[in-house]
């Protein structure tokens, strides 16, 4: 997704759309030509005054292409503080017209710099200035440059939810995830605050960041924030994929039996999406020695016409899973075979097999059986022991077991499992 191209900061918001400064007043003379008393109005000369009554005009007639020629003049005839101030302002009006933000990065410096700009302005000046230099930056991917102009501009007081986005995105390409997340945040509470809704692309910028650092809590709670605005079965299934598609934060990437545990997320959450989906799950179970999961899922993906009738590879599977199947026979002997066994591994091993098969509750027997005996891998036990009853309806003891699992990837799991249980009814 090119971030920048839907979500890039418009500095024409915080100039084109109201007048942020009060048109400057001009001393007037009475009719015997003495100034009238106006201490803050602008001290110009005679040459000035009749220089700029033509851009005056045409600046307030929004006539641009009038405007422009007749500034050109007035320019040369600016001597004083006042009247190159005066000068600077009617410029900034016409660059504001015409959306000329490489003109107000050298009109909008005059101003901050001169000793007529009145002082509740100058933040003003400020805020437009490093808001489009902070922007321009980030177009041309300058992004430290665009960094420090975008914090200035919000140190001028630009709280706008565009800044922290642009900042976002110029983090994000500098390779400081956590800063680009930071902000993504920050945006997302500046609009909530105004009773309006988020985009669901803020969050689905931040999500695979905040993977990529390796922080597995934060992921899920992120995770559930998105689904709560937005509860699709789209985007539920899109944030479970960001995880079998990216590597974690030291290069690692899921194993085929972790890619499994997601499959079986998305088929417990009911997002299994079509016959790609159905056919590599499948595939994958009864490539590791589980064809009743494969027989399941196709009959499944069959009931819901996902899988189309005729399908050459999913009837060689389907026939390969129900051989095996057969060819298994009966798990009961294995349950005693695992609780007469020196350790855990057996009983592991057969508590997959009834996950398989949709037997729940002996599965759970048959994990416990394993971490009593121990010599397992304790997380991935602990994890399939949480798939199992969550399966069987008993979520609280889903949640404990999913917090039990410690170290990543199995961890990663275990966070999208725990998200899962508190899913609101997808759309």
């Amino acid at each position: 997704m090119k971030f920048v191209s839907k979500l890039a900061l418009t500095a024409m918001l915080a100039l084109g759309s109201t007048a942020l400064v009060s048109t400057p007043a001009l001393a007037q003379k009475d009719k015997k030509g003495a100034a009238k008393e106006d201490p803050n109005a602008l001290k110009v000369g005679d040459a000035f005054r009749k220089a700029a009554a033509p851009a005056v005009e045409a600046v307030q007639a929004k006539n641009w292409a009038a405007a422009i020629p007749a500034l050109d003049a007035l320019d040369p005839v600016a001597q004083n503080d006042d009247e190159k101030y005066y000068a600077a302002y009617l410029r900034t009006r016409v660059q504001i017209g015409q959306n000329d933000m490489a003109g107000l990065t050298k009109t909008l410096p005059v101003l901050i710099a001169s000793p007529r700009t009145p002082a509740n302005e100058l933040p003003i000046y400020k805020r437009q200035y490093y808001t489009i230099i902070g922007n321009q930056a980030l177009t041309e991917k300058k992004y430290a440059e665009a960094i420090d102009g975008l914090t200035k501009a919000r140190e001028a007081g630009n709280n706008d939810f565009d800044v922290s986005i642009a900042l976002a995105n110029a983090y994000a390409q500098s390779g400081k995830p956590n800063e680009s997340v930071a902000e993504v945040d920050r945006a997302i509470q500046t609009v909530k605050a105004t009773g309006q809704k988020p985009p669901v692309a803020w969050y689905q910028f931040a999500i695979p960041r905040v993977y990529a650092t390796g922080n597995r809590a934060a992921t899920a709670d992120w995770m559930k924030k998105m689904i709560a605005e937005y509860p699709t079965k789209q985007n539920w299934r899109w944030g479970v994929l960001v995880m079998r598609g990216s590597a974690d934060q030291s290069g690692g990437r899921l194993t085929s039996a972790q890619r499994i545990d997601l499959y079986r997320l998305l088929r417990t959450t009911k997002v299994l999406a079509d016959q790609n989906d159905y056919l590599d799950y499948a595939e994958s179970v009864n490539a590791v020695g589980l064809p009743w999961e494969a027989v399941a899922v196709i009959d499944e993906g069959r009931a819901a016409g996902k899988l189309p009738a005729g399908n050459a590879d999913i009837g060689r599977v389907y026939t390969s899973a129900q051989a095996k199947s057969k060819a298994e026979g009966s798990l009961a002997p294995l349950v005693k075979q695992s609780q007469a066994a020196a350790n855990g591994k057996m009983a592991a091993q057969t508590g997959d097999a009834f996950l398989a098969s949709g037997d729940y509750a002996k599965a759970v027997e048959m994990y416990d059986v394993a971490l009593q005996k121990g010599g397992v891998a304790t997380d991935d036990v602990n994890l399939h022991r949480g798939i199992a009853l969550y399966n069987l309806g008993r979520k609280d003891e889903a949640r404990t077991g999913f917090g039990q699992v410690k170290a990543s990837p199995a961890l990663d799991l275990a966070a999208l499992w725990t998200v899962a249980l508190d899913l609101p009814t997808l759309s």
